[in-house]
């Protein structure tokens, strides 16, 4: 069956969709969710790094989650900061509410395609009986493999790389731990612990969107199986 322009597109769209989905649904979790920071504190040895105890920590952390989520007045509890570190907390907010923004809108786009689907409004446009979401999770488990590379060869160099391209022009995300103390409750290493999960989650869901694809075209590929041999043997009867 030729597909519709109006199938193409949309299945184009999904395609393009799911990979930043996925993303911003993984770097959603511990940039929204407090609990994800505090389980880490204990393994990280964030008490031990910084020196100071679990309470002025989570205080000063929590602080700082109220101003970018809240509109809270820029505090870090018992810590001290300087305007350039509050700056750079001031660029983070756009960022961090925009990726959430953008997971409700692709998971709404997806959700709603998906019913599309369903109820036959629309045909996926497949590409050897695969659809355009699972090859999107094959494009987003390329891309999660390269960064996980990445990390793993020089997570320096990729946080670095990340700063350049998301604040370009400023320096305000280079903290200087004697008068900016908030920089020792978040060490790189809380860092790359995000990187993991997110990279980790990322594949999970690429590999079940890929799955899901497989299985279909398997099944797909069984159902025609049976109509052709059960045609084969109509075929044969009409001869008899």
């Amino acid at each position: 069956m030729k597909n519709r322009p109006i199938d193409v597109i949309c299945s184009v769209l999904a395609f393009l969709a799911t990979p930043l989905f996925f993303i911003s649904v993984a770097v959603s979790i511990p940039a929204v969710f407090r609990p994800f920071y505090y389980v880490c504190i204990t393994p990280l040895g964030i008490e031990e790094y910084s020196g100071y105890d679990r309470e002025t920590i989570v205080e000063a952390y929590d602080d700082v989650m109220e101003f970018i989520w809240e509109g809270a007045e820029f505090k870090t509890g018992s810590l001290a900061w300087t305007e350039e570190e509050k700056a750079h907390f001031e660029d983070c907010v756009p960022l961090f509410h925009l990726q959430v923004i953008l997971a409700s809108m692709l998971g709404a786009y997806l959700l709603a395609y998906l019913i599309l689907l369903k109820t036959k409004v629309l045909r996926s446009a497949r590409f050897k009986g695969i659809s355009s979401v699972s090859y999107g999770g094959i494009l987003t488990l390329l891309l999660m493999i390269a960064i996980g590379i990445f990390a793993a060869i020089d997570f320096d160099k990729l946080f670095n790389l990340f700063h350049a391209v998301f604040f370009p022009g400023k320096g305000n995300w280079i903290f200087n731990e004697r008068t900016e103390q908030v920089i020792m409750i978040l060490p790189e290493e809380f860092f790359a612990v995000c990187v993991g999960f997110i990279v980790a989650l990322v594949v999970i869901l690429s590999s079940i969107a890929i799955g899901v694809g497989v299985a279909h075209k398997v099944r797909a590929g069984k159902r025609e199986k049976a109509k052709s041999q059960e045609n084969l043997q109509q075929e044969e009867q009409q001869e008899e």
